[in-house]
């Protein structure tokens, strides 16, 4: 007997593999940048390559990862996938334990602390080939498996897909605040050997539910590899054609993937294997193909990029999606730079969770709110007062760098913060110290709050209030693009917008590398808050030319 594929036990087996994913991937993502800025304390810009290079890799790899994905069993590209994310993270945390255990020796093995550096690189090359495995295990489970289950039925989908959404916000809250309760009460070492743990623990959990998941719904037992190869043709056809004026053969290529079109049904199996323009021999290529495969698709990745940008262009959203990616430019965020930079300045990790918990939990009141904005005041008025709520925010943090503990404030509060976190990470690092450094450890811990300086305070209030207008216009923006987008052209111009999100994204890395002493956070600070504002009147121009009116004119 077949179980219903939105059975109870299916459901369940679904929600829990995601939970446990997500919390493993939520501990580790708020514990490398607690790693990161612990060992190199007076700089952020390990912190900001780590982040660069991640986001290049996603930018680059995610057509091609999404391409094996297609061409794989789901089963196996499940398992996969799952394997290499959870110990990949676990290696890094077993790199990360090994430094902590052996900072001393480890410094003055090589010149120049060239062995210290070696396991940052390996950290951080670690780090980013798990987050491209976490990429490729997001597009199986949640653009692929739940697409099946539901039987290809929207209202399904949608439900499936909002629960995804509300277990990310709930972990968000929780696993950072689980790790950072660790991580100051116990140790920063004890910390990665729960985050590693987890993952391993995890991992065979997963492995389990996800067998359940295959075994209960047979609609995920086959895969039409020949279908997706003339979609791909297709596609090619489509690319060349609108780019033709990039080149001067097009018409000639054209024809011969016409030829290598035809050949899928008309020439033999035998014949495939040793033609070397033939579409069959998905399974075993040759070592040739595979290497010009992998670089057709990086070429091809770049040639979506300008196609993207073509149809992108043309539609009046546009605006509102530069508004958009803008809101990436900042490191008025919960990001790794704005937690490092807290960590730097005597925050503890405790504390960071605590904050962090807040923060999601603004993004879920966001959620909840963003259906009554939008019935009472309309979906583009809706967006204006997220960015208006935004800006009014973050204005608290520009103000906050002229307080006490500021980059333009006093220097002796800057100074007493870069003494204590000093202390915490001598702590962690060394366990024979003596009593007083010790106790300067205790003094912060129990201080908590109390022992933050007033630009941290005023700081952090100013983000976790801008969190609902961040969220909101999110959603907002999101939602303008289903509405406006051509059905046929979603899929190009909502890539688009996720790579050009990504691109603002690696470009503020790219500032902090430069700017990354923490003492001048408020530089790059008051940069992003610059960028915020212009998304502000990216966001009112687009309003502007929509309704012909920048005022809210139903928000009273």
């Amino acid at each position: 007997m077949v179980v219903n594929s939105l059975s109870r036990r299916n459901k369940i087996c679904v929600y829990l593999s995601h939970f446990f994913t997500t919390v493993g991937a939520r501990m580790w993502w708020f514990g490398i940048g607690l790693f990161i800025i612990e060992v190199t304390p007076d700089s952020l810009q390990l912190t900001a390559i780590y982040g660069f290079s991640n986001g290049g890799a996603l930018l680059l790899l995610s057509t091609l990862v999404g391409d094996i994905i297609d061409r794989t069993a789901r089963l196996k590209a499940a398992r996969i996938a799952l394997f290499l994310n959870n110990f990949g993270i676990a290696l890094c945390c077993v790199i990360v334990i090994f430094v902590f255990t052996f900072r001393s020796e480890i410094e003055t093995k090589l010149p120049e602390q060239g062995l210290l550096k070696l396991c940052f690189t390996l950290i951080i090359i670690l780090m980013i080939f798990s987050n491209v495995c976490n990429l490729g295990r997001t597009l199986v489970m949640e653009r692929d498996w739940i697409v099946e289950i539901c039987n290809r039925k929207t209202d399904n989908i949608a439900t499936m897909s909002a629960t995804f959404r509300f277990i990310d916000l709930c972990t968000n809250a929780f696993a950072p605040l689980l790790t950072g309760q660790l991580m100051t009460y116990v140790s920063s070492m004890y910390g990665a050997v729960f985050i590693g743990s987890w993952n391993i623990c995890a991992f065979f959990i997963e492995y389990w539910l996800i067998g359940m998941v295959y075994r209960m719904n047979p609609a995920l037992h086959s895969k039409d590899s020949t279908i997706y190869e003339l979609e791909v043709i297709q596609n090619e056809e489509l690319m060349k054609s609108s780019t033709g004026h990039l080149g001067k053969e097009t018409s000639s290529q054209e024809k011969q993937l016409k030829e290598n079109e035809s050949s899928v049904e008309s020439v033999p199996i035998a014949d495939q294997n040793q033609n070397k323009s033939s579409l069959k021999p998905v399974k075993s290529p040759e070592s040739k193909k595979q290497h010009s495969s992998f670089v057709g698709k990086l070429f091809f990745s770049f040639i979506a990029l300008y196609r993207g940008w073509r149809h992108y262009i043309q539609y009046k959203v546009a605006v509102a999606g530069v508004a958009l990616a803008f809101l990436y430019f900042t490191v008025l965020g919960f990001d790794n730079i704005t937690i490092g930079y807290a960590y730097s300045q005597g925050m503890t990790e405790s504390i960071l969770g605590i904050i962090n918990a807040i923060s999601a939990c603004f993004g879920i009141i966001a959620s909840v709110a963003y259906p009554f904005l939008r019935k009472r005041v309309g979906l583009v008025n809706t967006g204006l007062i997220g960015l208006t709520c935004q800006i009014s925010c973050l204005a608290l943090c520009v103000v906050s760098l002229w307080l006490p503990g500021g980059t333009f404030g006093p220097p002796s509060d800057v100074q007493m913060s870069h003494v204590n976190v000093s202390c915490t990470t001598q702590l962690y690092i060394n366990t024979t110290l003596p009593a007083y450094e010790t106790f300067c450890f205790d003094s912060i811990a129990d201080k908590g709050f109390a022992g933050m300086s007033t630009s941290l305070i005023v700081l952090f209030s100013g983000i976790l209030g801008a969190r609902f207008g961040v969220w909101t216009a999110d959603l907002v923006i999101t939602q303008l693009f289903l509405e406006s987008v051509d059905e046929s052209e979603r899929g190009l111009v909502n890539g688009f917008q996720s790579s050009l999100n990504k691109l603002m994204d690696m470009l503020k890395f790219v500032m902090v590398m430069f700017i990354s002493d923490p003492a001048k956070f408020g530089y790059p600070a008051i940069v992003s808050y610059c960028f915020i504002c212009s998304a502000w009147l990216l966001y009112a121009v687009y309003k502007k030319r929509t309704t012909g009116s920048i005022l809210c004119k139903g928000c009273l």
